[in-house]
């Protein structure tokens, strides 16, 4: 077993689940109920369904090459780590755009983020 990578995937499934449970409470509910016309509407929110499957499908996918030490997949650990750690500096940038300093409060889904492309990285070196 490869913990780091193992852990990097628990961490990546408990934030899917963040995601799509918590996510629909706070930012998918009131979005849709805004007056944003259905065209900007229904491209966020497929955007928005786009990256809860791209978690789903990365967390499993390291816990599952971390519980069995798949080394012929670390390119593909490598990638969604590099991945992870870019998606956490996104956050990071657009909260700083918005919020300076208290974007560390309002948006911080980079707490999740940046430890799965850490977590993962340190797995595959």
């Amino acid at each position: 077993m490869n913990t780091w990578v193992f852990a990097a995937g628990i961490v990546g499934i408990f934030t899917s689940l963040v995601h799509i449970f918590a996510g629909q409470v706070d930012p998918v509910k009131p979005f849709l109920k805004s007056d944003l016309p259905d065209i900007p509407k229904a491209t966020l929110l497929g955007c928005w369904h786009m990256v809860s499957a791209i978690l789903v499908i990365s967390g499993f996918s390291l816990a599952y090459i971390g519980w069995f030490d798949l080394g012929s997949y670390h390119n593909i650990v490598i990638g969604i780590s590099i991945s992870f750690v870019i998606f956490s500096f996104v956050f990071i940038a657009v909260g700083w755009y918005f919020f300076k300093f208290q974007t560390f409060i309002k948006l911080p889904q980079w707490v999740l983020l940046l430890p799965i492309g850490v977590l993962s990285l340190v797995g595959v070196t």
